[in-house]
């Protein structure tokens, strides 16, 4: 409590105390009397107001900090997590890695047996075409010799 407000409660708190000795007498108290009486109640209900804000401040202090504490904790495990699931997706980043890999040589394979089963049946095709075309112009050769002799 600040030096002002302990003299200016010691000073109401005595003329107040001076003021109820005149009500024990039975004197009539005076409009000053009765102002001071009035500031004395004002002043004790500011101090009581002021102890109350002043509880309440050390309260909401504590429910912030207990509040603090609670978000640092999860943060705490939201980091965890994150490093967790990181770990997670790079793992499942280099299994696609992996597999992209895999099946791309897998598939430069079966290219690659595919253009040689084609060539291959192009080369038999071709023979079998020059062959037939051999056939068709002996045929034809034949038939030419066969008018001929008519």
């Amino acid at each position: 409590m600040p030096v002002e407000d302990t003299v200016i409660s010691t000073v109401l708190s005595q003329v107040s105390k001076r003021i109820l000795e005149k009500l024990e007498k039975g004197k009539k108290l005076s409009t000053e009397d009765i102002l001071l009486l009035y500031i004395d109640m004002s002043y004790n209900e500011m101090r009581e107001t002021r102890e109350e804000i002043r509880e309440l401040r050390r309260e909401l202090k504590q429910e912030i900090a207990r509040l603090d504490k609670r978000i640092d904790e999860t943060n705490k495990r939201i980091d965890v997590i994150y490093k967790e699931l990181s770990a997670r997706i790079e793992r499942v980043e280099e299994k696609l890695d992996a597999i992209y890999k895999e099946l791309s040589s897998r598939i430069d394979e079966v290219r690659n047996q595919l253009g040689k089963q084609i060539s291959e049946t192009e080369a038999r095709l071709t023979a079998r075409i020059d062959e037939a075309n051999k056939r068709i112009d002996k045929l034809y050769e034949l038939q030419a010799g066969g008018r001929e002799t008519q």
